[in-house]
């Protein structure tokens, strides 16, 4: 069973985010604020629906004849090595730097809590790494993942179903 692009605006309006519809494919668009940067975020749905893409739009940039190329993509392989959800691609042609995650939606939807999951994990997971491939980029030396914040033990996006497991609020907001 797929989803209806219909669906996916419900959901996120439940988060309470606010986003631009593409108006020839079935994109939708939003901004979101974290620790560390601003982000603009595209989630794609693809093949009738049977498939859900989230994806940064000019997330980082480090062109193929940078001097710390190498310590980069060393770094997005551990990156994808240690994540489950988010991946890391850079593009040899512009050098651009994205993150993405992909739901396969064959034979179910995706439920809010599913989405609000989706969403928790990927924002903070981008913001954080978004730091440590931004001074790998100045220095060519991989900082570390950066320490959690105190004021937020866990995670809650927008206002979306329920809250975090920890009961927090996120360092995530919609700009």
């Amino acid at each position: 069973m797929a989803i209806q692009f219909d669906r996916l605006q419900e959901l996120m309006k439940k988060e309470n985010l606010r986003f631009f519809i593409a108006p020839d494919e079935p994109v939708l668009q939003f901004k979101i604020a974290g620790l560390y940067g601003k982000y603009d975020i595209m989630m794609h749905l693809q093949e009738d629906g049977r498939f859900l893409q989230f994806r940064t739009v000019a997330y980082l940039q480090c062109p193929a004849d940078h001097p710390q190329l190498a310590a980069v993509l060393k770094l997005l392989a551990y990156a994808n090595y240690q994540k489950r959800f988010v991946k890391f691609g850079w593009d040899p042609r512009d050098g651009e730097i994205m993150a993405y995650a992909d739901l396969w939606l064959m034979d179910n939807g995706v439920t809010e809590e599913q989405f609000h999951c989706m969403l928790g994990t990927y924002m903070p997971t981008i913001d954080a790494a978004a730091l440590r491939i931004g001074k790998t980029i100045e220095t060519g030396i991989d900082p570390g993942e950066p320490a959690p914040p105190n004021h937020a033990p866990g995670l809650a996006v927008g206002g979306g179903p329920g809250t975090s497991p920890g009961g927090g609020t996120t360092p995530i907001k919609e700009i």
